[in-house]
């Protein structure tokens, strides 16, 4: 069954109070809210023993064991949901119900100190009781790249570990063990599950292990979180059989080096899904997520017999096609079902690095799992021809006056390093810095003479496209596109694409100007009618659409993406030319200038050049992955970059190596300019730079509050845009210098 999402967005506002944004199949609210999360987390010790209590209490008894559950729950709930939120979540709820859609409740909680309490207790009682018994409840992590769902021939290989150091009370090990074989059985005598389990109870049992590479990793055993490194952690034995704590950076480490990489870790451990109030990023499982696209965890102690018991349901129903979500909420009513006034289904903690819940691409796996969603039809687009250059000969207007930000020259950080002026949407101009008024940058002051407007995006910005004319610029971001007034600031238009949790991930006009080419999280890639948002076109990827590019006639569209294909498109009709497959997710892909040859980046560690018949003409192989490449203007090099920091120039005919940048931080995307004399960066180190394409001198940094993700030169190539993932883009001028520094 399909899932439609209820979002529920909070972050931290003014005087203690926190902002509520809700975006749902009913619509969007907001409200602004009283909590004290640290009145609520004070209860957290009482709500463990009342949940550990009713696992073995008497059904009397464990009544009243729930009303300190239950009162936390409604409490949450009533903080949260005012009355117009309320009424959102029941009118969505009607609303999946009328299209047979499940609706999943989404968490995205900004302040730390919100992650650590127990939002899996929510609980209103005209509305059925706790939310989480009745739909998938998820707790989203926002990090900018989702993963794509695993692709390979069965068997899913999932790999157990079970850790009892001699010191630490017994768990029932061997039945959690015996029950995973029970609930995977139907699927190892076809073939399609093989389950396995790691050779010992060392943290060196498990690296050796891992190299052999899994899809699920299963771990049962003690967890607990340090306070003083403020981080969970897995208690593992040491060769004696003694505690041996590792932390979840290092296990995530760890979890790195396995080929295939898990997709799914499950923790059967006490606390591990328990955080510091003050770091989103504290707990065991929120560690994890950064490096796998799902972890389940315990946010309070379990018992040996619910853990087995929610193991076996989780399991049955994710190798019957349910997604990973759902399967979660199987597992919470197993507990139930098992006994009914037990509070042990608020134990488990799903969280999702991304809005996809299918985290495995087997069809032998998901054959059951219901029909395809239908897909919205595609809007035939009107014939264009052959698009042409804008009149005039480079089109650009008048250059905006670059007025400098206060505080003169003499930047902290050396010549060429620049803050910058601000203005919002739309068109505020007048406030130095940025987003908030305040000077943007660790960079201090501007060089003398020049400084960077400041565009507030509101939204992180994964993707940037300069207009021929060099008036106007696309922003990709958070299910949203949007034109801009490069000049004054103001929004020209912007659409939605996808749901809530869907961001644009890449953006390109036209040769002409008329059409602009998205792609992003929902899959797709999209023509707009430039000038007005129109959607033209829509075409269909079964992933993630990470780069787009016209040729530059116009006539054909090239998409790369985590289905592992790049793809060319007829423009006007939208009727596939070429499919291209990697190893591993496609990340970007450009046109040679000429439109004979098309460049992709892979996270497989390559570059490939091709024919547009789909010829190999050149591979360039890295030992990280890439994540941007473009072509010179006169089409003879090759720019990429990626994880590593670096940014190489190839010659494009030979492969041959003619120019190594090391940026010092992953690079998240490259250009070259329009003349071939520069390139522009973008990293997470939180600066885009601009370097001499001839020597790989450093001639400009644009500092930003947080990793950039994207960088164009305008048309004539005077100026520079940064997109980061502080919501703000930063315009910064070209510095007409002769030589490289």
């Amino acid at each position: 069954m399909p899932a439609a999402d209820f979002v529920l967005e909070i972050s931290g506002g003014p005087g203690g109070r926190y902002a509520v944004t809700v975006s749902s199949p009913a619509g969007e609210g907001t409200a602004s809210v009283a909590l004290d999360p640290g009145a609520v987390g004070a209860r957290l010790a009482d709500l463990q023993r009342a949940v550990l209590a009713s696992s073995v209490t008497p059904r009397a008894a464990a009544l009243g064991l729930e009303r300190p559950v239950r009162d936390v729950g409604e409490q949450l709930f009533r903080t949260v949901f005012d009355g117009r939120l309320r009424a959102l979540y029941l009118a969505s709820r009607q609303r999946a119900a009328e299209h047979d859609q499940a609706l999943r409740v989404v968490l995205r909680l900004r302040a730390p100190e919100l992650a650590a309490l127990p939002w899996e207790l929510l609980h209103d009682e005209d509305l059925g009781g706790y939310l989480c018994l009745r739909q998938p409840l998820v707790r989203y992590v926002d990090l900018p790249e989702p993963l794509a769902p695993l692709r390979s021939a069965p068997p899913l290989k999932v790999l157990g570990m079970t850790a009892l150091p001699r010191s630490l009370a017994p768990l029932g090990a061997e039945s959690e063990r015996a029950a995973l074989a029970v609930a995977l059985r139907p699927l190892t005598e076809r073939g399609l599950v093989d389950l396995d389990w790691v050779a010992g109870q060392t943290a060196d049992d498990l690296s050796r292990r891992l190299l052999r590479g899994c899809h699920v990793l299963h771990f049962i055993g003690h967890g607990a979180y340090d306070p003083q490194r403020r981080e969970g952690m897995i208690t593992l034995a040491d060769a004696d059989g003694r505690e041996h704590h590792l932390h979840a950076s290092a296990l995530a480490s760890l979890l790195s080096v396995a080929r295939p990489r898990p997709q799914l870790v499950i923790l059967n451990s006490c606390q591990s899904g328990m955080g510091n109030a003050e770091d989103l990023f504290s707990s065991t499982a929120a560690v994890l997520v950064r490096t796998v696209p799902a972890v389940v965890a315990m946010q309070f102690a379990v018992t040996d017999k619910a853990a087995t018991r929610f193991a076996a349901s989780f399991y049955q129903a994710l190798a019957g096609g349910r997604t990973v979500d759902e399967a979660v909420r199987v597992g919470r009513i197993a507990l139930v079902v098992d006994k009914d006034d037990s509070l042990e289904w608020a134990t488990p903690v799903l969280y999702l690095r991304g809005g996809d819940a299918r985290l495995f691409d087997m069809p032998e796996l998901t054959a059951e799992a219901g029909p395809a969603v239908p897909q919205p039809p595609q809007p035939e687009p009107p014939p264009e021809p052959s698009p042409e250059p804008s009149p005039g000969s480079s089109g650009v207007p008048p250059r905006p006056s670059w007025d400098p930000a206060p505080g003169g020259p003499g930047a902290p950080g050396g010549p060429g390093t620049y803050g910058g002026s601000a203005y919002g949407d739309p068109g505020a101009y007048g406030r130095p810095g940025g987003p908030g008024g305040g000077t943007p940058g660790a960079a201090g002051p501007p060089g003398p003479g020049i400084t960077s407007r400041v565009l507030n995006a509101r939204q992180w910005v994964h993707a940037l496209a300069a207009h021929p004319d060099g008036r106007r610029l696309a922003t990709g971001s958070r299910n949203r596109i949007r034109v801009w007034d490069a000049l004054t600031g103001n929004r020209i238009w912007e659409q939605t694409v996808g749901g809530w949790l869907s961001s644009v991930f890449a953006a390109a006009f036209s040769p002409g100007g008329r059409r602009l080419v998205t792609g992003g999280a929902d899959n797709t890639v999209r023509i707009w009618a430039a000038s007005d948002g129109e959607e033209l076109l829509r075409l269909r990827h079964d992933h993630v659409v990470f780069g787009v590019a016209f040729s530059p006639d116009g006539f054909r569209v090239a998409s790369a993406s985590a289905d592992r294909t790049v793809r060319l498109w007829d423009s006007t009709g939208g009727d596939p030319m070429l499919r291209i497959t990697h190893d591993q997710v496609v990340t970007d892909v450009a046109f040679s200038p000429e439109g004979a040859r098309l460049a992709s980046a892979s996270a497989d560690r390559s570059v490939h050049v091709w024919s547009l018949g789909g010829d190999a003409l050149l591979r360039l192989r890295h030992d990280h992955p890439v994540k941007a490449v473009g072509f010179s203007p006169d089409g003879g090099r090759l720019v990429t970059a990626g994880d590593d920091g670096c940014v190489r120039v190839w010659d494009a005919g030979s492969g041959h190596q003619r120019l190594l940048v090391r940026h010092g931080a992953a690079v998240r995307d490259v250009a070259f300019s329009p003349d071939g004399r520069w390139l522009a960066t973008a990293s997470a180190d939180r600066t885009a730079g601009l370097w001499s394409a001839d020597d790989g001198g450093r001639v400009l940094r644009v500092q930003h509050h947080d990793t950039v993700y994207c960088v164009a030169f305008g048309p004539d190539g005077t100026w520079l845009a940064s997109g980061s993932e502080d919501k703000t883009v930063k315009l910064t001028p070209v510095p007409a210098l002769h030589h490289s520094r």
